[in-house]
């Protein structure tokens, strides 16, 4: 039980991190083009919003593999269970902040709109999700070599996309495409697992 605390923790000073990284590369890119990036860079994917995907991939990547792999020596389903807590956190500390930036607070998710709703579930599941995915490719390596990290950081930086296109569409059948994204990263991790499952380490 304690493990998984951790792990939380881990999740919610790794989303932390996420938006220090985010709002450092905002601020540089303010300066850079003399005008103020934040907050109508997310209206819209754009190169701002690739590069917010790769850094909350990256921090997910290095807190599994760094802390929850090597420090803590999580291994097998303990380590994939472990990681996809720290995901869970990290995806409800995003759609705290995300409820802090639009001026309502958590006693105000009852008031909120079902558009509102679905995004802020979207925001958590997608974070869950391909912190699975991070989580069975290292598991499931079979071989270690220099590419490692950019093999496990791509896949689930191009779901992490993928959905943040579909959201910014905004429309019934896009809702459903998110579905069936999240539930395409869904069954292609388990299948990772059940192909591995005795070489997961």
């Amino acid at each position: 039980m304690a493990t998984f605390a951790k792990a939380a923790f881990i999740g919610i000073i790794a989303a932390l991190a996420a938006v220090i990284a985010e709002q450092f590369l905002a601020v540089t890119a303010s300066l850079f083009f003399q005008r103020e990036i934040m907050p109508a860079v997310y209206a819209n994917l754009n190169f701002f919003l690739v590069a917010a995907a790769i850094i909350e991939e990256a921090i997910k990547y290095f807190a599994a593999s760094r802390i929850l792999r090597r420090i803590f020596g999580l291994e097998r389903f303990k380590f994939i269970f472990a990681a996809v807590t720290a995901g869970l956190f990290f995806g409800l500390t995003e759609a705290y902040f995300i409820l802090l930036s639009n001026g309502k607070k958590i006693s105000d998710i009852k008031s909120l709109d079902g558009e509102t709703l679905f995004s802020l579930l979207t925001v958590i599941l997608t974070h869950v999700l391909t912190t699975l995915l991070i989580s069975v490719l290292i598991a499931g390596r079979q071989e270690k070599n220099r590419l490692d990290a950019l093999k496990t950081i791509l896949p689930p930086t191009f779901v992490h996309l993928l959905v943040n296109f579909l959201i910014i569409q905004k429309g019934d059948f896009t809702n459903w495409l998110v579905g069936i994204v999240l539930g395409t990263t869904f069954v292609t991790s388990a299948a990772i697992i059940m192909f591995n499952l005795r070489e997961l380490d």
